[in-house]
Order: C-alpha cells, then sequence, then structure tokens
C-alpha cells in the first residue's frame, strides 16, 4: 500500500508535533478513503470472463424472461419472471453503468399476488423510470395487468397492478410499446368473440385506461388473427400489424389505430374499417416485425413461403414499407430481403438512422442455421454486400460450426449496429451447450469484432432469451436466464 500512501503523505508538514500528528491522523483518513473507493470500483466492474458474468438475480427456484430497458444513464432497469415464492411473481432491478445493483438484492417485486405473474414486458416511461406489463391469472383466466415504477423502484400505479384486460376470456401473445406521451399502448389475441381476435388498450402516464374498457378491436374479422405486432405513430397512436389464417393461405395485414383508439387505414374491402393487406401471395406468411421508417410510417418484414407452398419447409423473407397513410410504397405483396430460395427465418430489425432498416436473421444455406444482416434504404434498395457477391444475398455475421438462432439487434453511435445471438458451436454430442455470442457492424456493414464475433456467456449449460439494449459508447447490456446454477438464475453482461 506504500505507493497509495506516498502521494497523500507527503504533504504532511513538521511545523509543530500537534500539526503533525494531526495531519497524519488526516492523511490515514484520507488513505482509507481512497482505499475503499478502489475497492469498490474493483468489485463493482463488470467481468471480462464470459464464463463468469455478472449474477442479477440468484434467489432460490427458477427466473426467466427477462427484459430490461435503458435507464438514460448508461445503465439498466430489468424485470423478469420469478419463481422464488413457488408461484409466477414479476420483480424488477436496476444496474448502473459500472455494474452495481442499485436496488434491493436480488430484486424488488412489482406483482407478487398468490396468483401466477408471467411474461412481463417493458417499456421507457420517458422519465427515468419503466412501464411493466405482465399476464395475471389472479382472476382464474389469462388477464394482462400493468405498472409503473420511478427510478429508485417506487410504485407509481395501483400497488397490485392497473388492468389492460380482464375479460373473462384468454388474452395471450401479449406485446407493448411506450406510446411517446408517458405511457404505454398493449396489444394482445383476444378470444371474446370466440375465435382469436386482435385488441389493444392504451395506458396514460396515471395509469388511466385512455380506450374503451378491456380494450378496442385492432380486427375481429372472421377466423383467427395470431402474433401482433407494433410501433408508435408518433402521434399517441400505434401501427400493427399480423397474420390472419381466415382464408386457405395465412396472410399478413396491418392496420392504424389513432390516439383515441379509431382505426385509421382502410382497404378497398366492402366491410367498414377492414385492415390493409400487406401481403396476400400464393403460400403462407406469417411472423411479421415492424420498425419505423422515423417519418411516421413502418417497415415490415416477415417469413413468406410463396416459393415453397407445398410443403412449407423453405421460407424467405419478404418487406414492404408503407406510409402514415397506409399507403404500400414497393410492389404488391412485397420484395425479398434475401433472393436465395434457402430457410431464413426470425427477422429482427432496427432503423439505420439514415430513413431505412437494418435486418438480422438467420439462414440454412450452408446447411446449419448461421447469421446474416442487410441494410436496405427507404426504396427498397440493399446497401450491403460486396461485388463479388449478390448485395440481396445479405453478409455473414457468424457462419462457425453448429446452429446459430434468435439473432437480434441494438444500435451503435456510428449507425452501426450490435448483433447478438444463441450460438450453438459447442453443441456435442448429447449435451446441450449453447452460448451468448455478439458481433459489432458498422455502418457499411463492416465487422468490428473478431470474425464470427466475440463471447458474451460460454458458462456452462444453458443460457436462453438473451435480450439487450444500446448503452451509448458502441456498447451494450445483455440479459439473459441462466442454468449454470442448481437452477435458472438471471445474469448480465456489458459488451464489450
Amino acid at each position: 500500500m506504500t505507493h497509495l500512501l506516498q502521494p497523500i503523505c507527503c504533504a504532511v508538514g513538521t511545523s509543530s508535533n500537534r500539526d503533525s500528528f494531526l495531519r497524519s491522523w488526516s492523511c490515514l483518513a484520507l488513505t482509507i478513503l481512497s482505499v475503499l473507493t478502489i475497492i469498490n470500483l474493483a468489485t463493482a466492474e463488470w467481468t471480462s470472463s464470459p464464463t463468469q458474468n455478472l449474477p442479477l438475480c440468484t434467489a432460490q427456484n427458477e427466473q426467466h424472461f427477462p427484459v430490461l430497458i435503458a435507464d438514460g444513464d448508461s445503465g439498466a432497469i430489468v424485470a423478469w419472471s420469478d419463481a422464488r415464492n413457488a408461484n409466477r411473481d414479476i420483480f424488477t432491478q436496476r444496474v448502473n453503468a459500472i455494474g452495481d445493483m442499485l436496488w434491493k438484492p436480488d430484486g424488488i417485486p412489482i406483482c407478487d399476488l398468490p396468483s401466477s405473474q408471467s411474461w412481463p414486458l417493458i417499456v421507457n416511461d420517458m422519465n427515468g423510470g419503466a412501464i411493466l406489463v405482465w399476464g395475471d391469472t389472479r382472476h382464474g383466466n389469462q388477464d394482462s395487468y400493468t405498472q409503473r415504477i420511478d427510478a429508485d423502484g417506487n410504485k407509481l400505479w395501483d400497488s397490485e397492478g392497473v388492468p389492460v384486460c380482464t375479460h373473462p376470456t384468454l388474452q395471450d401473445d401479449v406485446n407493448a410499446i411506450a406510446d411517446g406521451k408517458g405511457g404505454v399502448i398493449v396489444v394482445w389475441e383476444d378470444w371474446r368473440n370466440g375465435n382469436q381476435d386482435i385488441y389493444a388498450q392504451r395506458i396514460d402516464a396515471t395509469g388511466k385506461p385512455l380506450w374503451e374498457m378491456n380494450g378496442v378491436p385492432v380486427y375481429n374479422g372472421d377466423g383467427d388473427q395470431y402474433d401482433p405486432v407494433l410501433i408508435a405513430d408518433g402521434e399517441g397512436g400505434a401501427i400493427f400489424a399480423w397474420w390472419d389464417i381466415s382464408t386457405p393461405d395465412w396472410n399478413i395485414f396491418a392496420q392504424r389505430l389513432s390516439a383515441e383508439g379509431v382505426p385509421m387505414w382502410h382497404s378497398n374491402a366492402d366491410a367498414e374499417n377492414s385492415p390493409i393487406p400487406l401481403c396476400t401471395a400464393v403460400g403462407n406468411q406469417g411472423a411479421p416485425v415492424a420498425v419505423s421508417d422515423e417519418k411516421g410510417g413502418v417497415f415490415f418484414v416477415w417469413s413468406d413461403y410463396r416459393n415453397d407452398p407445398q410443403l412449407y419447409t423453405r421460407a424467405q423473407l419478404y418487406a414492404q414499407h408503407i406510409t402514415a397513410q397506409g399507403e404500400a410504397l414497393w410492389e404488391k405483396d412485397g420484395i425479398p430481403v434475401c433472393e436465395l430460395q434457402v430457410n431464413q427465418q426470425q427477422p429482427h430489425c432496427i432503423p439505420d438512422g439514415n430513413g431505412g432498416f437494418i435486418v438480422v436473421w438467420w439462414d440454412e444455406r450452408n446447411i446449419f442455421a448461421d447469421i446474416y444482416a442487410q441494410r436496405i434504404d427507404a426504396s427498397g434498395r440493399p446497401l450491403w454486400g460486396s461485388e463479388d457477391t449478390d448485395s440481396r444475398d445479405g453478409i455473414p455475421v457468424c457462419t462457425e460450426a453448429g446452429v446459430q438462432r434468435l439473432p437480434q439487434l441494438v444500435p451503435t453511435d456510428d449507425m452501426g449496429v450490435i448483433v447478438y445471438w444463441l450460438d450453438y458451436r459447442e453443441d456435442f454430442a448429447d449435451s446441450t451447450e449453447d452460448a451468448i455470442y455478439a458481433q459489432r457492424l458498422d455502418a457499411n456493414g463492416n465487422p468490428v469484432w473478431e470474425i464470427d464475433g466475440i463471447p458474451v456467456c460460454s458458462a456452462p449449460k444453458e443460457q436462453i432469451s438473451p435480450q439487450a439494449v444500446s448503452t451509448g459508447n458502441n456498447a451494450a447490456i445483455v440479459v439473459w436466464s441462466d442454468a449454470r446454477g442448481t437452477d435458472y438464475d438471471i445474469y448480465i453482461q456489458r459488451v464489450p
């Protein structure tokens, strides 16, 4: 500790024994404070080992389905489903920029009623806190509830949550976004009409439902509708899409609701307020994703079996650009993201910061699933690719041995992205050894980190359901459910 003592103690004077004594004690106090500060910072730092990572919650029983948002200060607020009380509850934790847990160890309860609460969602409340949405069985069937917390984890709405929908039928596949006004818009699949329809509700910043009790129909027509997605329209409303099986082929449709919950788009069909078709091509289309064009419109990307309408073993990704008025800007039924007729699945998209979007997916062109990406401008032109490859084929992000799945994106400061995914390159024999890997791409699609990515987590056993947010400085925070202990816990890591 001599190197710590010397810079501080060299200033001790010798004019009197008393002064010297007092200054020596001051020196010692400053030294102890300095050492404690250094120790505290050292223990708070993110680990550099992908086999260790930072435990966020290791309470007894299983913790699953973590979600997170950036806290506005280079940290994150995380929520998850927690079985420590022998049923499913919703817990949350805040971690700061250097890896300190700011709230109670293992998190604080958001809803811990005796019934089951699960599948949490989280959005930013635009004031340093968060709004959480979850599925809830307190009334016997699956309902949905929401709660808002501040930056210190204090509940701001009713202590047991605000009901989003408590209609005595099943609500499933809930999705949510911030409404851009401090509140939240929630969408779900709903069985109240005897078949599966799409309903939505908007809750304002005070916890007040703004639309009809138990939600308004986004679409409640014939047949079943699945997997609703949505983005905010910038005016307090939202744009929605889903896949529809009311006809022999599965198709993709879309609708926009105003800030008051009123349908704004209309197709040429006879039914009033009928949604607009995104794709009604031959074969099945499903699993749409939505990303803002940052001008009030939206890009949609989906899995499409038009080139394999009999076996449904080989999907391609197609995309469409829709204006705020519901007009399609690209050719009818969309354009291919990748023209190779090999299986492409699980697309994930973010805006590229210049009017277009970046999309990532897994791709079986080399037999086992690998990760590919593409950047597409507002006119539908692919921007990534070299002269010796077809730019419509995308660029490789990871072609390592084994299977790679569930790729997702977060933006970086230089208009590039960080891609992260589940990676099975070490999966051998009868054991399942998955891991989480990541790669950073610049605005031109060039890899910044080592080829095929860097490990975020390569600990033993299973890692599942990773989610991430950008923290600035071209970095991200990743959270996941991890089986390295006696059961599933929540771990977190900053990358790089």
